[in-house]
Formats: structure tokens, sequence, C-alpha cells
């Protein structure tokens, strides 16, 4: 297991629990979508990164969509910065479709790294959206 995917699983993990037990709708329904990705993420990955993972690509366009589902319903600020993260996920693939001379190391790495941003975006907004709901800030 690379440091990196043993981070992200540290990070899915608190963003969910913090989702789940400090979140409203949104950020259980983001939550949901983030372990949908995850979990089927690994079955369509053709784990060479060679060309455009069409796979992944499908995941990612769907999480993007879920995302900026929950944006447009949402009172909150937080969806919008975790669906224009993941955008930029999206705009990897693209890039990786462009340029076929890109490592597929940096395609894989490229994609992992927006992961963050996104899961930051649901730990931050569920903080803040707690804090709001129980009057503490």
């Amino acid at each position: 297991m690379s440091m990196l995917f043993a981070i992200f699983l540290i990070v899915m993990l608190a963003a969910l629990v913090m989702a789940w037990w400090l979140g409203g709708r949104d950020e259980r329904l983001a939550a949901l979508a983030l372990v949908a990705a995850a979990l089927v993420s690994p079955i369509l990955q053709a784990h060479s990164y060679a060309e455009p993972e069409m796979g992944i690509v499908a995941v990612d366009i769907g999480l993007f969509m879920a995302l900026l589902g929950i944006a447009m319903i949402s009172r909150s600020f937080w969806p919008i910065w975790a669906a224009g993260f993941q955008l930029c996920a999206v705009a990897v693939h693209f890039a990786a479709a462009k340029s076929p001379v890109m490592l597929p190391a940096t395609y894989a790495e490229a994609l992992a790294i927006w992961t963050f941003p996104v899961l930051g975006a649901l730990i931050a907004g569920t903080w803040l959206e707690a804090r709001a709901r129980h009057g503490l800030g």
C-alpha cells in the first residue's frame, strides 16, 4: 500500500465519520457519493494509465454530476468548492487524452491529488455547517 493511498484512506474515513455524525443532508449525500466512487473505481480501473482510463472517467464525471447536483440544491457554499475540485479531476482526463506522451504515473498521481481537496471541502463544510446549526459560531 502506497503512502498516498494510506493517507487517502485516513482522510476519507475522517470525512465520512464527520459527515455522518455532524453533517446534514448535503454532507451525507456527498459522503455517499464519495464512497460509491471509491468503491466502484478499483473495479473499473484498467491499471495502465497509458491512455485515458475510461471507467475512471465515467466515475469522475458521475461524481462531479452528483456534487454539482448537491451544490444546486444546497444553501451551503462548500458543495460548489467540492464540485469545482472534482471538475479539476475530470480535466486531468482530458489533459491525458490530449497529451499522449503524459507519463502514466503523472496521470495517476494527478487524479489522486484532486481527491484531497474534494475531501477537504466536505470536511470543512461539515464542520462549518455543524457549528452554524449548533450556534457555535
